[in-house]
Protein backbone atom coordinates (compact mmCIF):
# COMPACT_ATOMS: atom_id res chain seq x y z
CA UNK A 1 0.00 0.00 0.00
CA UNK A 2 1.15 3.49 -0.82
CA UNK A 3 -0.13 6.26 1.47
CA UNK A 4 0.49 9.84 0.32
CA UNK A 5 -0.16 12.38 3.07
CA UNK A 6 -0.84 16.09 3.19
CA UNK A 7 1.16 19.27 3.54
CA UNK A 8 0.82 23.01 3.16
CA UNK A 9 1.93 22.85 -0.48
CA UNK A 10 -0.38 22.41 -3.47
CA UNK A 11 0.33 20.24 -6.52
CA UNK A 12 1.50 23.36 -8.38
CA UNK A 13 4.18 24.19 -5.79
CA UNK A 14 7.59 24.15 -7.48
CA UNK A 15 10.92 22.88 -6.18
CA UNK A 16 12.13 26.48 -6.21
CA UNK A 17 9.31 27.38 -3.82
CA UNK A 18 9.84 24.30 -1.66
CA UNK A 19 13.10 22.47 -2.15
CA UNK A 20 12.06 19.18 -0.54
CA UNK A 21 8.76 18.89 -2.41
CA UNK A 22 8.89 17.29 -5.87
CA UNK A 23 5.33 16.98 -7.19
CA UNK A 24 6.37 15.30 -10.44
CA UNK A 25 8.41 12.65 -8.67
CA UNK A 26 5.54 11.94 -6.28
CA UNK A 27 3.05 11.67 -9.13
CA UNK A 28 5.36 9.29 -10.98
CA UNK A 29 5.60 7.11 -7.88
CA UNK A 30 1.81 7.15 -7.49
CA UNK A 31 1.31 6.12 -11.12
CA UNK A 32 3.69 3.19 -10.70
CA UNK A 33 1.73 1.90 -7.73
CA UNK A 34 -1.64 2.34 -9.45
CA UNK A 35 -0.42 0.66 -12.64
CA UNK A 36 0.96 -2.22 -10.56
CA UNK A 37 -2.49 -2.80 -9.07
CA UNK A 38 -1.45 -1.86 -5.54
CA UNK A 39 -3.53 -0.12 -2.89
CA UNK A 40 -3.11 3.66 -2.94
CA UNK A 41 -4.59 6.15 -0.47
CA UNK A 42 -4.03 9.88 -0.88
CA UNK A 43 -4.88 12.31 1.93
CA UNK A 44 -5.50 16.04 1.33
CA UNK A 45 -2.50 17.12 -0.79
CA UNK A 46 -1.93 13.42 -1.36
CA UNK A 47 -5.45 13.07 -2.78
CA UNK A 48 -4.83 16.02 -5.10
CA UNK A 49 -1.52 14.50 -6.26
CA UNK A 50 -3.28 11.17 -6.80
CA UNK A 51 -5.86 12.80 -9.07
CA UNK A 52 -3.15 14.67 -10.96
CA UNK A 53 -1.11 11.49 -11.39
CA UNK A 54 -4.13 9.99 -13.14
CA UNK A 55 -4.66 13.02 -15.39
CA UNK A 56 -7.16 14.98 -13.29
CA UNK A 57 -5.95 18.50 -12.36
CA UNK A 58 -6.67 19.61 -8.82
CA UNK A 59 -9.17 22.42 -8.24
CA UNK A 60 -9.97 25.04 -5.63
CA UNK A 61 -12.62 23.95 -3.16
CA UNK A 62 -15.78 26.10 -3.16
CA UNK A 63 -15.18 26.79 0.55
CA UNK A 64 -12.19 26.76 2.87
CA UNK A 65 -12.68 24.10 5.56
CA UNK A 66 -10.76 23.84 8.84
CA UNK A 67 -11.99 21.58 11.59
CA UNK A 68 -14.66 18.88 11.74
CA UNK A 69 -17.48 19.31 9.23
CA UNK A 70 -20.56 17.27 8.50
CA UNK A 71 -19.90 15.06 5.49
CA UNK A 72 -22.25 12.59 3.82
CA UNK A 73 -21.90 9.50 1.72
CA UNK A 74 -23.17 9.69 -1.83
CA UNK A 75 -25.33 6.83 -3.17
CA UNK A 76 -22.15 5.35 -4.61
CA UNK A 77 -20.47 5.68 -1.22
CA UNK A 78 -23.32 3.87 0.50
CA UNK A 79 -22.82 0.97 -1.91
CA UNK A 80 -19.05 0.81 -1.42
CA UNK A 81 -18.37 -2.12 0.97
CA UNK A 82 -15.24 -0.45 2.34
CA UNK A 83 -17.46 2.25 3.91
CA UNK A 84 -19.95 -0.11 5.50
CA UNK A 85 -19.11 1.24 8.98
CA UNK A 86 -19.75 4.85 7.96
CA UNK A 87 -23.09 6.45 8.69
CA UNK A 88 -24.89 8.24 5.89
CA UNK A 89 -23.70 11.41 7.63
CA UNK A 90 -20.42 11.56 9.56
CA UNK A 91 -17.98 14.11 10.95
CA UNK A 92 -14.83 14.59 8.90
CA UNK A 93 -11.66 16.49 9.80
CA UNK A 94 -10.64 19.27 7.42
CA UNK A 95 -7.78 21.70 6.77
CA UNK A 96 -7.74 22.69 3.12
CA UNK A 97 -8.40 25.20 0.37
CA UNK A 98 -8.19 22.81 -2.60
CA UNK A 99 -9.67 19.47 -3.63
CA UNK A 100 -8.73 16.57 -5.93
CA UNK A 101 -9.64 16.48 -9.60
CA UNK A 102 -11.92 13.90 -11.19
CA UNK A 103 -11.06 11.44 -13.92
CA UNK A 104 -13.64 9.98 -16.30
CA UNK A 105 -13.80 6.81 -14.21
CA UNK A 106 -13.61 8.33 -10.73
CA UNK A 107 -16.55 8.15 -8.32
CA UNK A 108 -17.33 10.59 -5.53
CA UNK A 109 -17.83 8.62 -2.33
CA UNK A 110 -18.46 11.49 0.12
CA UNK A 111 -19.18 15.21 -0.04
CA UNK A 112 -19.92 18.16 2.23
CA UNK A 113 -21.62 21.52 1.84
CA UNK A 114 -18.25 23.20 1.58
CA UNK A 115 -16.48 20.67 -0.62
CA UNK A 116 -18.11 18.33 -3.16
CA UNK A 117 -15.11 15.96 -3.27
CA UNK A 118 -14.39 14.78 0.24
CA UNK A 119 -13.61 11.18 -0.74
CA UNK A 120 -13.02 10.02 -4.32
CA UNK A 121 -12.58 6.48 -5.61
CA UNK A 122 -10.21 6.33 -8.57
CA UNK A 123 -9.99 2.54 -8.80
CA UNK A 124 -10.87 -0.66 -6.99
CA UNK A 125 -8.16 -0.05 -4.38
CA UNK A 126 -7.32 3.60 -5.11
CA UNK A 127 -8.92 6.33 -2.96
CA UNK A 128 -8.38 10.03 -2.41
CA UNK A 129 -9.39 11.50 0.97
CA UNK A 130 -9.58 15.27 0.96
CA UNK A 131 -10.73 14.89 4.55
CA UNK A 132 -8.29 14.21 7.40
CA UNK A 133 -9.92 11.25 9.14
CA UNK A 134 -6.51 10.62 10.76
CA UNK A 135 -6.59 13.87 12.81
CA UNK A 136 -5.78 13.60 16.50
CA UNK A 137 -5.50 16.27 19.18
CA UNK A 138 -1.70 16.15 18.82
CA UNK A 139 -1.77 16.54 15.05
CA UNK A 140 -4.15 19.48 15.24
CA UNK A 141 -2.13 21.14 18.02
CA UNK A 142 1.01 20.82 15.88
CA UNK A 143 -0.83 22.35 12.93
CA UNK A 144 -1.94 25.32 14.99
CA UNK A 145 1.59 25.79 16.33
CA UNK A 146 2.96 25.63 12.77
CA UNK A 147 0.48 28.33 11.82
CA UNK A 148 1.96 30.61 14.47
CA UNK A 149 -0.51 29.73 17.18
CA UNK A 150 -3.39 31.54 15.54
CA UNK A 151 -5.51 30.81 12.47
CA UNK A 152 -5.99 33.94 10.41
CA UNK A 153 -8.85 32.35 8.51
CA UNK A 154 -12.56 33.00 8.33
CA UNK A 155 -15.44 31.24 6.65
CA UNK A 156 -18.57 29.23 7.24
CA UNK A 157 -16.61 26.03 7.75
CA UNK A 158 -13.60 27.35 9.68
CA UNK A 159 -13.49 26.67 13.42
CA UNK A 160 -11.48 28.39 16.12
CA UNK A 161 -8.34 27.05 17.71
CA UNK A 162 -10.30 26.28 20.86
CA UNK A 163 -12.92 24.30 18.96
CA UNK A 164 -10.26 22.34 17.09
CA UNK A 165 -8.41 21.43 20.27
CA UNK A 166 -11.55 20.53 22.23
CA UNK A 167 -12.90 18.08 19.65
CA UNK A 168 -12.67 14.31 20.18
CA UNK A 169 -11.33 12.82 16.94
CA UNK A 170 -11.51 9.17 18.03
CA UNK A 171 -14.74 8.40 16.19
CA UNK A 172 -13.40 9.52 12.82
CA UNK A 173 -10.16 7.64 13.55
CA UNK A 174 -12.23 4.49 14.07
CA UNK A 175 -14.03 5.06 10.76
CA UNK A 176 -10.72 5.43 8.95
CA UNK A 177 -9.46 2.23 10.57
CA UNK A 178 -12.59 0.37 9.49
CA UNK A 179 -12.10 1.55 5.89
CA UNK A 180 -8.44 0.50 5.86
CA UNK A 181 -9.18 -2.87 7.44
CA UNK A 182 -11.95 -3.61 4.94
CA UNK A 183 -9.84 -2.63 1.95
CA UNK A 184 -6.75 -4.53 3.10
CA UNK A 185 -8.74 -7.68 3.78
CA UNK A 186 -10.43 -7.52 0.37
CA UNK A 187 -7.11 -6.88 -1.36
CA UNK A 188 -5.33 -9.69 0.43
CA UNK A 189 -8.15 -12.15 -0.21
CA UNK A 190 -7.95 -11.29 -3.89
CA UNK A 191 -4.19 -11.76 -3.85
CA UNK A 192 -3.84 -14.87 -1.69
CA UNK A 193 -1.88 -17.58 -3.47
CA UNK A 194 -3.75 -20.17 -5.47
CA UNK A 195 -3.88 -23.62 -3.94
CA UNK A 196 -1.74 -24.84 -6.85
CA UNK A 197 1.02 -22.39 -5.91
CA UNK A 198 1.14 -23.69 -2.35
CA UNK A 199 1.10 -27.24 -3.69
CA UNK A 200 4.08 -26.51 -5.95
CA UNK A 201 5.98 -24.94 -3.07
CA UNK A 202 5.22 -27.88 -0.77
CA UNK A 203 6.34 -30.42 -3.37
CA UNK A 204 9.62 -28.54 -3.65
CA UNK A 205 10.06 -28.56 0.14
CA UNK A 206 9.50 -32.34 0.12
CA UNK A 207 12.85 -32.61 -1.65
CA UNK A 208 12.05 -35.60 -3.82
CA UNK A 209 10.55 -37.81 -1.09
CA UNK A 210 7.95 -39.56 -3.24
CA UNK A 211 6.13 -41.08 -0.28
CA UNK A 212 5.62 -37.67 1.33
CA UNK A 213 4.58 -36.10 -1.96
CA UNK A 214 2.11 -38.87 -2.81
CA UNK A 215 0.66 -38.73 0.69
CA UNK A 216 0.06 -34.98 0.70
CA UNK A 217 -1.56 -35.22 -2.74
CA UNK A 218 -3.85 -38.02 -1.52
CA UNK A 219 -4.85 -36.14 1.62
CA UNK A 220 -5.45 -32.95 -0.36
CA UNK A 221 -7.57 -34.82 -2.93
CA UNK A 222 -9.73 -36.46 -0.27
CA UNK A 223 -10.06 -33.20 1.69
CA UNK A 224 -10.94 -31.17 -1.39
CA UNK A 225 -13.52 -33.75 -2.48
CA UNK A 226 -15.17 -34.05 0.92
CA UNK A 227 -15.19 -30.27 1.36
CA UNK A 228 -16.80 -29.76 -2.04
CA UNK A 229 -19.42 -32.42 -1.36
CA UNK A 230 -20.18 -30.93 2.06
CA UNK A 231 -20.71 -27.49 0.49
CA UNK A 232 -18.07 -25.56 2.43
CA UNK A 233 -17.89 -21.81 1.85
CA UNK A 234 -14.95 -20.61 -0.22
CA UNK A 235 -12.86 -19.35 2.71
CA UNK A 236 -13.22 -22.53 4.75
CA UNK A 237 -12.52 -24.69 1.70
CA UNK A 238 -9.36 -22.70 1.02
CA UNK A 239 -8.11 -23.11 4.60
CA UNK A 240 -8.89 -26.83 4.47
CA UNK A 241 -6.98 -27.39 1.24
CA UNK A 242 -3.92 -25.43 2.38
CA UNK A 243 -3.90 -27.38 5.67
CA UNK A 244 -4.22 -30.66 3.79
CA UNK A 245 -1.24 -29.82 1.59
CA UNK A 246 0.96 -28.75 4.51
CA UNK A 247 -0.27 -31.03 7.30
CA UNK A 248 2.85 -33.24 7.28
CA UNK A 249 5.35 -30.42 6.77
CA UNK A 250 7.29 -31.54 9.86
CA UNK A 251 7.84 -35.15 8.75
CA UNK A 252 11.41 -34.68 7.40
CA UNK A 253 12.45 -32.81 10.55
CA UNK A 254 10.86 -35.42 12.81
CA UNK A 255 12.68 -38.25 11.06
CA UNK A 256 15.97 -36.47 11.60
CA UNK A 257 15.30 -35.14 15.10
CA UNK A 258 13.28 -37.99 16.66
CA UNK A 259 13.92 -40.94 14.36
CA UNK A 260 10.20 -41.25 13.60
CA UNK A 261 7.16 -39.34 12.36
CA UNK A 262 5.26 -39.70 15.62
CA UNK A 263 1.99 -37.77 15.37
CA UNK A 264 2.52 -35.64 18.46
CA UNK A 265 5.99 -34.62 17.34
CA UNK A 266 4.54 -33.71 13.93
CA UNK A 267 1.94 -31.51 15.56
CA UNK A 268 4.41 -29.76 17.86
CA UNK A 269 6.97 -29.05 15.16
CA UNK A 270 4.56 -28.52 12.28
CA UNK A 271 2.50 -25.70 13.78
CA UNK A 272 5.44 -23.30 13.78
CA UNK A 273 7.01 -24.63 10.60
CA UNK A 274 3.87 -23.98 8.58
CA UNK A 275 3.75 -20.38 9.82
CA UNK A 276 7.22 -19.81 8.42
CA UNK A 277 6.36 -21.69 5.23
CA UNK A 278 3.27 -19.53 4.57
CA UNK A 279 4.64 -16.23 5.89
CA UNK A 280 5.61 -14.87 2.47
CA UNK A 281 2.62 -16.24 0.56
CA UNK A 282 0.35 -13.22 1.02
CA UNK A 283 -2.22 -15.08 3.12
CA UNK A 284 -4.20 -13.23 5.78
CA UNK A 285 -2.80 -13.59 9.32
CA UNK A 286 -6.01 -15.23 10.49
CA UNK A 287 -5.78 -17.73 7.62
CA UNK A 288 -2.24 -18.68 8.60
CA UNK A 289 -3.33 -18.92 12.24
CA UNK A 290 -6.06 -21.39 11.34
CA UNK A 291 -3.83 -23.50 9.10
CA UNK A 292 -1.19 -23.63 11.85
CA UNK A 293 -3.84 -24.72 14.33
CA UNK A 294 -5.04 -27.49 12.02
CA UNK A 295 -1.50 -28.69 11.30
CA UNK A 296 -0.83 -28.65 15.04
CA UNK A 297 -3.87 -30.84 15.75
CA UNK A 298 -4.26 -33.14 12.75
CA UNK A 299 -3.53 -36.24 14.85
CA UNK A 300 -5.80 -35.12 17.72
CA UNK A 301 -9.28 -36.60 17.46
CA UNK A 302 -10.77 -34.82 20.48
CA UNK A 303 -11.91 -31.22 20.73
CA UNK A 304 -12.57 -30.90 16.99
CA UNK A 305 -13.85 -27.34 16.65
CA UNK A 306 -14.74 -26.87 13.00
CA UNK A 307 -15.71 -28.57 9.76
CA UNK A 308 -12.24 -27.89 8.31
CA UNK A 309 -10.65 -29.70 11.27
CA UNK A 310 -13.11 -32.58 10.96
CA UNK A 311 -12.54 -33.09 7.24
CA UNK A 312 -8.74 -32.90 7.58
CA UNK A 313 -8.88 -35.68 10.20
CA UNK A 314 -11.06 -37.79 7.93
CA UNK A 315 -8.98 -37.22 4.76
CA UNK A 316 -5.69 -37.96 6.53
CA UNK A 317 -7.08 -41.13 8.05
CA UNK A 318 -8.37 -42.45 4.71
CA UNK A 319 -4.96 -41.86 3.12
CA UNK A 320 -3.05 -43.41 6.05
CA UNK A 321 -5.37 -46.41 6.23
CA UNK A 322 -4.91 -47.14 2.53
CA UNK A 323 -1.14 -46.67 2.61
CA UNK A 324 -0.61 -48.76 5.75
CA UNK A 325 -3.16 -51.52 5.21
CA UNK A 326 -5.41 -50.87 8.20
CA UNK A 327 -7.86 -53.66 8.89
CA UNK A 328 -11.49 -53.31 7.87
CA UNK A 329 -12.40 -53.50 11.55
CA UNK A 330 -10.13 -50.51 12.31
CA UNK A 331 -11.61 -48.51 9.42
CA UNK A 332 -15.17 -49.41 10.43
CA UNK A 333 -14.55 -48.30 14.01
CA UNK A 334 -13.10 -45.00 12.79
CA UNK A 335 -16.07 -44.40 10.51
CA UNK A 336 -18.53 -45.09 13.31
CA UNK A 337 -16.73 -43.27 16.13
CA UNK A 338 -14.76 -40.40 14.60
CA UNK A 339 -16.15 -39.55 11.19
CA UNK A 340 -18.96 -36.98 11.15
CA UNK A 341 -19.39 -35.96 7.51
CA UNK A 342 -21.64 -38.09 5.35
CA UNK A 343 -19.35 -37.46 2.37
CA UNK A 344 -16.31 -38.70 4.26
CA UNK A 345 -18.13 -41.83 5.38
CA UNK A 346 -19.26 -42.61 1.84
CA UNK A 347 -15.76 -42.15 0.44
CA UNK A 348 -14.19 -44.28 3.18
CA UNK A 349 -16.69 -47.10 2.59
CA UNK A 350 -16.05 -46.92 -1.16
CA UNK A 351 -12.26 -46.93 -0.78
CA UNK A 352 -12.26 -49.93 1.57
CA UNK A 353 -15.23 -51.77 0.00
CA UNK A 354 -17.28 -51.69 3.20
Amino acid sequence: MLVVLGGYQCPATTKEECGYFDAEAEKALIRRYVEAGKMVVGVCLGAQLLGEALGAPYAHSPEREIGPVEARLTPEGKNDPFFASFGDVFLAGEWHNDMPGLTEDSVIIAESDGCPRQIVRYGKYVYGFQTHMEFTHEIVAAGIEDAGGHLNCTGRFVQTEGQLLAFDYSEMNALLSSFLDAMVQAYRREHVPAVSQVMEKMIAVSDGNIHDIDHLIRVWTYAKTIGDLEGLDADTQYILEIAAITHDIACPLCREKYGSTNGKHQEEEGAQMVRTFLSDCGMLPEQIDRVAYLVGHHHTFSGIDGIDYQILIEADYIANAAENGYSKENVTNFINKIMKTESGKRIARAVFCL
